[in-house]
């Protein structure tokens, strides 16, 4: 099926280009695929691509370049998508950096990095989130991984209608929180 090599005492799997696999592959080591691959890739350690996936990735931590892949990403720690790569799928990481382009939901527990090349049509969560000059993003950004609450800085507000501002107006003043008055049209 592949070729088999040691680097620092692990065993690492190598996919040469021209390569087509159709199937899973379950390996326990690490994985450099510059072939294509036509179902699912399940690792415990790390996963390189430079080639295409059609189907998941579960992995400890990935690293693509020049790949297309098709399907849904996890992995244990971060991922990593640079130049030339298009990913058509949802990613859930510790970490990831990207300047490939990517459409799918990112849900990222720790910092997403989008560098000047990337391309990203997704919602992205995470803690934290650096965008270089140059990305491009569409979609919403929430981050709701960081340990911070919006009500510990912002009062709370709610939006009225035009009837319920008049009425308030016609009451005598509360005390209380500030409340924000939204004219409906």
């Amino acid at each position: 099926m592949n070729n088999l090599s040691e680097a620092g005492g692990s065993e690492i799997a190598i996919i040469p280009k021209g390569t087509v696999i159709n199937g899973n592959i379950d390996i326990t080591g690490k994985l450099e695929m510059y072939g294509e691959i036509n179902g699912n890739i399940n690792s415990n350690d790390r996963v390189n691509i430079c080639g295409a996936v059609t189907g998941d990735i579960k992995a400890n931590d990935l690293y693509t370049k020049d790949s297309f892949i098709e399907g849904k990403i996890e992995c244990i720690q971060g991922a990593v998508v640079r130049d030339n790569t298009v990913i058509l799928g949802d990613i859930c990481a510790d970490s990831l950096v990207i300047d490939g382009a990517i459409q799918g939901k990112l849900d990222v527990k720790g910092c997403v990095t989008v560098g000047e090349r990337a391309i990203v049509d997704s919602d992205i969560r995470a803690k934290a989130i650096q965008v270089s000059n140059g990305a491009a993003i569409n979609g919403k950004c929430s981050l709701c991984y960081a340990e911070l609450n919006m009500n510990d800085i912002f009062p709370e507000t709610e939006i009225k209608t035009d009837a319920e501002a008049e009425e308030e107006t016609e009451k005598p003043k509360q005390s209380g929180k500030p409340k924000a008055v939204a004219k409906k049209k």
